[in-house]
């Protein structure tokens, strides 16, 4: 049966018939019809038809009770979950075969049941798996899966009964000692340590020694990949290194979890050797080069993960002055059938890639992105351009200006009328260059059509007024349709003509000043704009009629100040810094925005004092080392048998500038990479031109 027949919406009584045409007693004659039918029930669950599954609790049951297959044993204990979860006490009948699945010899089948157990937030469910867990605790014999499970149940058990697993933190702690041999065991306590330490705002900050987190990295071999990647996570802040050489042991540990295909493993150790790199004071060119390679290997997984990593790609640029990663801007461009999402967030970083030299290579790009068939993209390409005139400087925005004139004479509207907006900024961050360009502007006033235009329109002839001798005609255009103007439209013209009449009060000026005052005040609904015309009403008499009071010149102050320059700042308070560098790979780092703002019951994330602790990031130097060299590993035998390798500071890899390889996996062999070249080891090439244009329109 195939899933679009499974991922239906069935009536109960219709999966009921299927059920009741099985004989259960001739098991291996039905079997594939009997687990076909509750994988409907399954799938109605997923999608929302509870009202009618409920009914066949009684069916789920007959069914559990006489069925041995796991599979089977496997839907019963997820449509128990599902339903217990919104209505606990209707599924208090499950409880004697869910008590059956624990003491069976079956390890998977007592998972399921505690995991059951441990979902439905009911107290004899809870009660149960309390029970269960510590049975299992105080059990020397209880196999590591078993246990493993054990432990982190205690998490979902924290939302039902959180005062009864605080009273566990001690034996959590004991488990974590005392469970050396059993790697899996150890990371899950201590993960369930920390989320609860997390989670509870009057217990202190979990911490282990620096001794303590290198046996449990040198453990990273015998762990899952899901497991190394709980145990980098915890580590974060959870481990304070007292010396550089602490540092740098934990670093050379971890670098070669960077190359790992499980992008969790790889986002995590980016995030431990960030924060550990707070605590030394000089890096290794290779550490550089390392995670740079890392970094673009993972822009080669899927979309959604690709968006994750380049938000912490924009989060790692902002950070710090000096950034820990070199990154070419070229792997930055947009390809055609990038999702928008994607395509946003690659210009984000183009943006703050920018500098001098780099700034030809992205305008040559940009400017190809305008002339895309994609409007939206066309509009940020050309919104682009101009925030990096107003950031890089006056040499910069001449190139940048250049640019947008070559796409002004396209003629296409929503080019044009991002052109006209940007170039508003542009003015006001250079008042005095580019007014040689302001007429060419001015000559696309009817392609301003939306309100940004408008209103950017409406300030470079109030502005540059000087610029153009028939400014007033071009601003009788916008007051002779200001009824039909949105708000802020509305707003600019007001203000623009009081401007215009404390320049020059001619009557041509006053006479449309009243226009718009009988107008604003009379047939106009909005009150603020209302109460700005009769304030601006009430100046102009005032200074008419009260020379002595108000002046021409301070009127002239008071509506038509000088405007300060505008600035473009992409810096973030040093504390949100410090806190979305500690969040690597997390919700926090793809909003960036303090964790406490997303989640209000999370604790706040800070570096923890240390002798060692390099406030200043910005001093973090980069040292080169000679190529040539190669690793050296010193290999003592530590406590508890764990063996350590410490890499000596000054070693390198040489192989430190090819990125890291996708492993793949075929038939239990691994695909040699060095048969295909890797997709990284070329440049991505241009924006392809096949769904673009590419003359003028």
């Amino acid at each position: 049966m195939s899933d679009q027949r499974i991922f239906a919406r069935y009536k109960a009584s219709e999966i009921r018939t299927d059920l009741q045409t099985i004989d259960v007693k001739k098991i291996k004659s039905s079997v594939t019809k009997r687990k076909h039918a509750l994988r409907k029930i399954i799938a109605n669950l997923t999608l929302g038809n509870y009202v009618e599954m409920v009914v066949l609790f009684p069916d789920i049951l007959k069914f559990w009770q006489i069925e041995d297959d796991l599979e089977v044993k496997r839907i019963c204990h997820e449509y128990v979950r599902t339903i217990g979860a919104l209505k606990p006490r209707f599924v208090i009948d499950a409880m004697p075969s869910i008590r059956n699945d624990l003491r069976s010899n079956n390890e998977q089948l007592q998972i399921m049941a505690l995991e059951t157990l441990v979902g439905i937030p009911f107290f004899k469910f809870t009660d149960e798996a309390f029970n269960f867990i510590m049975t299992m605790i105080n059990k020397r014999s209880s196999s590591p899966a078993l246990m493993k499970s054990a432990v982190y149940s205690l998490l979902q058990l924290d939302e039902w009964d959180h005062e009864r697993v605080m009273t566990l933190l001690g034996v959590l702690h004991g488990i974590f000692e005392d469970h050396v041999g059993l790697p899996t065991v150890q990371v899950a306590a201590l993960k369930t340590l920390y989320t609860l330490h997390d989670k509870t705002k009057n217990l202190k900050p979990l911490h282990i020694s620096v001794d303590t987190a290198l046996d449990l990295l040198g453990l990273i071999p015998q762990l899952n990949e899901w497991d190394v990647s709980n145990l980098l996570e915890c580590l974060v802040t959870v481990v304070v290194p007292q010396t550089h050489d602490d540092s740098y042991d934990m670093i050379d540990i971890v670098l070669p979890q960077l190359q790992h295909v499980n992008t969790s493993v790889a986002l995590k150790s980016l995030e431990f050797i960030v924060y550990l790199l707070n605590y030394v004071d000089e890096i290794s060119e290779t550490v550089v080069d390392r995670l740079s390679n890392s970094i673009l290997t993972l822009l080669e997984k899927p979309p959604e993960l690709q968006f994750l990593i380049l938000r912490n790609i924009i989060l790692l640029l902002l950070t710090r002055e000096k950034p820990v990663v070199k990154l070419e801007v070229s792997y930055f461009f947009v390809e055609y059938n990038d999702p928008i999402y994607i395509k946003d967030t690659k210009l984000e970083c183009l943006y703050l890639l920018a500098n001098s030299n780099t700034l030809p290579q992205i305008l040559d790009e940009l400017e190809q992105y305008s002339t895309d068939i994609d409007i939206q993209m066309s509009r940020k390409a050309v919104r682009a351009i101009g925030n990096l005139a107003v950031k890089l400087g006056a040499e910069a925005a001449e190139t940048c200006v250049d640019v947008l004139m070559n796409l002004l004479e396209f003629g296409v509207d929503y080019v044009v009328q991002e052109i006209i907006s940007v170039f508003r900024n542009i003015l006001r961050r250079y008042p005095d260059r580019f007014q040689s360009d302001v007429r060419a502007i001015v000559e696309y006033i009817d392609c301003a059509q939306v309100a940004e235009s408008k209103n950017a329109m409406i300030w470079i002839i109030c502005n540059y007024s000087h610029l153009l001798p028939n400014y007033i005609e071009l601003f009788e255009v916008f007051c002779s349709n200001i009824k039909s103007e949105t708000l802020d439209v509305q707003f600019s013209i007001l203000n623009s003509a009081i401007k215009f009449f404390v320049r020059d009060p001619s009557p041509r000026l006053e006479n449309m000043c009243l226009r718009l005052f009988n107008f604003l005040t009379e047939d106009v609904n909005n009150p603020d704009l209302r109460s700005r015309a009769f304030l601006y009403w009430r100046l102009l008499s005032i200074s008419k009629e009260r020379v002595d009071i108000l002046t021409p010149e301070v009127l002239k102050e008071i509506v038509d100040g000088e405007l300060p320059v505008i600035e473009l700042n992409t810096k973030l308070d040093q504390n949100v810094l410090e806190e979305l560098e500690l969040n690597i790979g997390t919700v926090t780092s793809v909003y960036l925005k303090p964790t406490g703002q997303i989640f209000h019951t999370a604790k706040t994330k800070h570096l923890k004092d240390s002798p060692v602790l390099n406030s200043e990031k910005g001093h973090l130097k980069i040292i080169k080392q000679d190529e040539n060299e190669g690793p050296k590993y010193e290999t003592t035998l530590e406590n508890k048998g764990v063996i350590r390798q410490k890499l000596q500071r000054n070693s390198t890899m040489n192989d430190y500038d090819r990125p890291a390889e996708k492993v793949n996996e075929l038939k239990g062999k691994r695909k040699s990479s060095t048969n295909n070249a890797s997709k990284l080891a070329r440049k991505p090439s241009l924006l392809m031109r096949k769904f673009s244009l590419k003359k003028k329109f």
